[in-house]
């Protein structure tokens, strides 16, 4: 996985060494400056911020840090008396307006969701500049380097977590750490990571994890678990032999072996369905196999397939480069409604024939983006008749809950000819997990919406909201969850549907969808 570090880089700073910028033009102030001071926050009350403002003639630009997270500042403009600076992290935006006052900038923000006062006072020239630069994990160190990387793994984990010994003792834990640091000298650098994300999973939730699968080559196999049998659904042109069949074994060991030897690097406190969906990615990852002893090395594994006339067959998969771009088949003789439009986080479909909107609710973009995207959704709503509306969350896998509530429940709220029971369904799986989850919870708990599919990835009452943070010498990404989050007072396993439909093979097959067919068939007077 390639991922982000700030790195310091000092380059020469113009002007004086009091951080002054070149002369400014007349009329327009010398904003340039390191700031201090506080955000009161509507959400999250007072929080320090130190603001890096840069400045040549009329170009504005910088930094803002916060115990929340560290955001660029992408643009400045001045407009009469006022400074309007725009405020970007990796997926969102915000602006904050304020008036120079003397040595302090006094002023609000709007964005993120949230809104409220800014008070700032220059103390210094700006920092050093900071520029991004590409970072790629190591995945080959000397054993001492690996254990450096362990050891801190041990220490920063339960420091950062919530509450990292809600499922395992602290001793159990440790003990794991001392068992791999024993093991180290023996173990090639791949077994490493795997075993690193052994412990780290450990912990128990699906928000706290090793980031491994961006790191090692994969075979060409998607898959997934229906009922009891893990099929190929997807492939390329030289194994489609092995299109649409089952994976009965892996390294010549029975499937079932194979998924049980597996358990233990997956997170067991979320629910089975998120364990399913994790196990069928694993299994793809020769590396990920070896140390399983499931494969001979990290650069193929031996798969054994069984077609639906019982006759079985053995490949040599060979794992492909990361970057190498794959032209996939699809099992499915069709693609279902919801896999339509795989790229794209929000889209709807009217089917006219039984008045119904499909919202296929898949991610979370800007608010901007957000915002434009529910006017639309909305104005089509009150435009058009609409019996029944479905929100398909299947492929939900998280971002920020809030947007869903603010662009969405909040105005659907707004109309009760939709909400009425029997109009209003939303569809859930596997997949859908950490905010999906939670929106989900908020359509059946605030207006009596219908689920329909399978449990959720995760449970209602969890552990969420990840930071992260990277190993010293490997550069390897650590998540971990900073939250207790408790959406219904019945601890289940998963957010459970109403009316229970299970991925099936022969509907896949078919290109057929049982959830959205159940739906279309059902009426309000069930």
């Amino acid at each position: 996985m390639i991922k982000v570090l700030i790195l310091v880089l000092f380059n020469l700073i113009i002007g004086s060494m009091g951080g002054q910028s070149a002369q400014q033009p007349s009329g327009y102030p010398d904003f340039s400056g390191r700031y201090e001071g506080l955000v009161k926050s509507q959400s999250h009350g007072d929080v320090p911020v130190v603001v890096d403002i840069r400045q040549d003639n009329r170009n504005i630009n910088g930094l803002m840090h916060t115990p929340l997270g560290d955001f660029e500042i992408t643009r400045g403009d001045f407009n009469a008396g006022k400074l309007i600076l725009v405020v970007e992290s990796y997926d969102d935006d915000g602006t904050i307006t304020v008036r120079l006052e003397g040595d302090r900038l006094v002023g609000d923000f709007v964005g993120f969701g949230d809104s409220g006062r800014v008070e700032l006072r220059r103390t210094s020239p700006p920092s050093p500049i900071v520029r991004p630069i590409i970072v790629r994990p190591i995945l080959s160190l000397t054993r001492e380097r690996w254990r450096e990387d362990l050891q801190y793994l041990a220490r920063e984990l339960p420091q950062k977590h919530k509450n990292a010994f809600h499922r395992i003792s602290r001793e159990q834990f440790e003990r794991a750490v001392a068992e791999l640091d024993s093991k180290i000298p023996t173990l090639q650098d791949s077994d490493i990571v795997m075993e690193m994300s052994h412990i780290v999973a450990m912990i128990g939730d699906g928000h706290t994890n090793l980031g491994w699968h961006g790191l090692f080559p994969r075979v060409p196999l998607r898959l997934f678990w229906f009922g009891k049998e893990l099929r190929v659904i997807e492939t390329v042109g030289a194994y489609s032999k092995a299109l649409g069949t089952r994976v009965v074994k892996i390294g010549g060991v029975d499937i079932r072996e194979a998924y049980r030897r597996d358990q233990p690097y997956i997170s067991q406190g979320e629910t089975l369905e998120f364990i399913l969906n994790a196990n069928a990615q694993n299994m793809i990852y020769p590396a990920h196999l070896h140390t399983l002893g499931l494969a001979p090395d990290t650069t193929h594994a031996l798969y054994t397939f069984e077609d639906d006339r019982g006759k079985r067959f053995t490949l040599d998969l060979k794992a492909i480069p990361l970057e190498e771009h794959l032209n996939w088949l699809d099992a499915a003789k069709k693609k279902a409604l919801y896999v339509e439009r795989p790229d794209e986080p929000l889209w709807y479909k009217y089917l006219p024939e039984t008045q119904t909107l499909y919202f296929n609710f898949n991610g979370y973009p800007r608010r901007r983006a957000f915002s434009k995207f529910s006017q639309e959704l909305f104005d089509f709503i009150d435009h058009q008749r609409v019996n029944k509306l479905i929100v398909d969350m299947r492929q939900n896998g998280g971002g920020d809950f809030s947007r869903g509530r603010e662009f969405i429940i909040s105005k659907l709220k707004q109309r009760p000819s939709i909400i009425k029971r029997g109009h209003l369904f939303v569809i859930i799986g596997r997949r859908t997990f950490s905010a999906g989850m939670v929106n989900a919870a908020d359509f059946r708990s605030e207006m009596q919406a219908i689920i329909v599919g399978e449990p959720t990835g995760q449970r209602p009452n969890s552990y969420s909201e990840n930071r992260g943070f990277s190993l010293p010498n490997s550069h390897l990404d650590v998540s971990y969850s900073t939250q207790y989050y408790k959406f219904q007072e019945t601890d289940t396993p998963g957010l459970i549907p109403d009316i229970r439909i299970d991925p099936d093979w022969d509907s896949y097959k078919q290109g057929r969808d049982s959830a959205l067919e159940r739906i279309l068939a059902y009426s309000s007077s069930n």
